[in-house]
């Protein structure tokens, strides 16, 4: 991206990185409990991954 872009704005690239970061985050957490043994069941991973993509997705919009 060339320095001369002036159509993100820096509070958009903040929260981009965010969420990006959380979705690093949730993908590390998947991985671990389907390669190791696990600390919980599928459907507990389910509804952590459900909370964490709705929690990111907020944060994608400016709701943290």
């Amino acid at each position: 991206m060339a320095d001369s872009d002036c159509t993100l704005c820096p509070e958009l690239l903040v929260r981009l990185a965010g969420v990006a970061g959380g979705l690093r985050a949730l993908a590390a957490l998947i991985d671990k409990e389907l390669t190791e043994e696990t600390t919980m069941s599928r459907r507990e991973l389910l509804d952590v991954a459900a909370v964490r993509v709705s929690n990111l997705a907020d944060q994608a919009q400016g709701g943290y």
